[in-house]
C-alpha cells in the first residue's frame, strides 16, 4: 500500500565510519519506516509515493548506505558467478604490462579458489565509460581506474558491490598503494647522490593540478596516483632543502612508456656540461626507457635512476626502484569486495640496486 506522506525526517549528524556493514534495517529505523518500505525504496519504487521514496533514499545517503548488499543476496541464492575488472587501459596494455598482469593474476587466484569467472572491461582509448561498465552482467566490480568527480554519483548509486583500486572516493571501499610514501622514498634516495637537477618522469597530470599540489606543503589526499606521487616527491625535496625549481617535470603517457626516452632526450640541450642528473620515474617502464637514452650521453653525469613497481626487468638491469606487490593487491581487492575485509593500504619498499 502506498503512503502519501513521509514521516518527519530525523536529524542525522555526520559520524565516524561504522565498523559494521549498514543494513536496510538501519535505514528503516533512521527513516522511521518499516523494513519492507525501506526495501521497496530500492527494489520496488513503484510501491511508494515519490516523496516517501525520496525520504528513505535521503536518509540512506546520510547514513552512508547506498543500496542492498547484492553480494550477500547472490551468495544466499548461490547466484554469484562473475567478477568484472574495469581496467584503466586497453586490453593490449592489460595483457602485456608486467604490473597489470601481476594484479590480474592475484584477482584470478582468488576467483579460481571460489570457482568464479572473470570479466575484463577495458578502458576504450582515454575515456572511461563507467556508465557502460555498470551495465555489465558481472555481479561484482573491481574498478582499476582513476575516478573523477563526474563518476562519484554513479559509484554511490551502483547496485553492484564495488571496490576501487588506487583511487579514493569517500564511502566506497578502496585498495590503494601508499603512493605518497613510495614517491618520497624514491626522491630521498635520488637526492642522496647530490644531483644538480632531478628529472621526474610522471604520468599525465595537468600543469594546473601539479602547481596546486606543489603550492602546498601538505596537500590533502588525492584520488589520483600521479598527484599523490607528485606530492611525495615534493615532500622529500623540501625535507632535503632541494629547491623545487631544480626539478624538471616531464609528462609521459603511461600507455606508451617507451616514449619516455624521447621525452627525456628533448631535455639534453638544457643541461650544461658537467651537470649531475638524477632521474625519478613513476614506473619502472618509464625509468628503463630513459636509462637506455641517457646511457649514450656525454658531458652529463647520471648519478641516480629510480623507478616504481619492481617489475622483473628492473632486477635484470639493476634498477633501484620502489617495490609494490601487485599480485597481493589483486587478491586483496577480491577479499575486500566479497569477504568484507577491511580495505588495506598496500605497503611499499625501497629496493636499492645499481642505480
Amino acid at each position: 500500500m502506498r503512503r502519501s506522506a513521509p514521516p518527519k525526517s530525523p536529524t542525522i549528524a555526520a559520524a565516524a565510519p561504522n565498523p559494521r556493514r549498514l543494513t536496510l534495517a538501519d535505514v528503516a529505523q533512521a527513516a522511521r519506516v518499516s523494513r519492507t518500505t525501506a526495501s521497496n525504496a530500492f527494489n520496488r519504487p513503484g510501491q511508494l509515493s515519490a516523496a516517501l521514496r525520496e525520504h528513505v533514499l535521503e536518509t540512506a545517503r546520510a547514513l552512508g548506505y547506498f543500496g542492498p548488499d547484492t553480494t550477500a543476496r547472490a551468495l544466499r541464492r548461490r547466484e554469484l558467478r562473475e567478477v568484472g575488472v574495469v581496467f584503466h587501459h586497453d586490453l593490449g596494455y592489460a595483457l602485456s604490462d608486467p604490473s597489470s598482469i601481476e594484479f590480474l593474476r592475484g584477482v584470478a587466484r582468488e576467483l579460481d579458489e571460489r570457482r568464479l569467472t572473470l570479466q575484463l572491461i577495458p578502458k576504450m582509448g582515454r575515456q572511461l565509460m563507467l556508465e557502460a561498465a555498470f551495465q555489465t552482467t558481472a555481479d561484482v566490480l573491481i574498478v582499476h581506474a582513476e575516478i573523477g568527480p563526474e563518476f562519484v554519483p554513479e559509484l554511490r548509486a551502483a547496485r553492484k558491490p564495488v571496490v576501487l583500486v588506487d583511487s579514493h572516493v569517500p564511502g566506497i571501499a578502496s585498495v590503494c598503494t601508499d603512493d605518497r610514501v613510495g614517491a618520497a622514498l624514491a626522491m630521498r634516495h635520488a637526492l642522496q647522490a647530490q644531483p644538480d637537477v632531478v628529472v621526474v618522469l610522471c604520468f599525465l597530470v595537468t600543469e594546473a593540478e601539479r602547481r596546486r599540489v606543489l603550492a602546498q606543503r601538505r596537500p590533502p589526499r588525492s584520488g589520483f596516483v600521479g598527484t599523490e606521487r607528485v606530492a611525495g616527491y615534493a615532500q622529500a625535496a623540501r625535507a632535503a632543502d632541494f629547491g623545487l625549481e631544480r626539478i624538471l617535470w616531464v609528462e609521459v603517457d603511461d600507455q606508451w612508456p617507451e616514449t619516455a626516452g624521447e621525452r627525456i632526450a628533448e631535455l639534453r640541450s638544457q643541461l650544461p656540461g658537467g651537470t649531475r642528473l638524477a632521474i625519478v620515474a613513476m614506473s619502472d617502464r618509464l625509468a628503463l626507457a630513459a636509462r637506455k637514452t641517457v646511457a649514450s650521453w656525454r658531458g652529463v653525469k647520471v648519478v641516480a635512476i629510480v623507478g616504481f613497481d619492481d617489475i622483473p626487468a628492473a632486477a635484470d638491469v639493476g634498477l633501484t626502484t620502489i617495490r609494490q606487490d601487485h599480485f597481493l593487491k589483486g587478491r586483496r581487492c577480491v577479499q575486500v569486495v566479497l569477504d568484507g575485509l577491511e580495505p588495506p593500504v598496500m605497503p611499499v619498499q625501497l629496493v636499492v640496486r645499481d642505480t
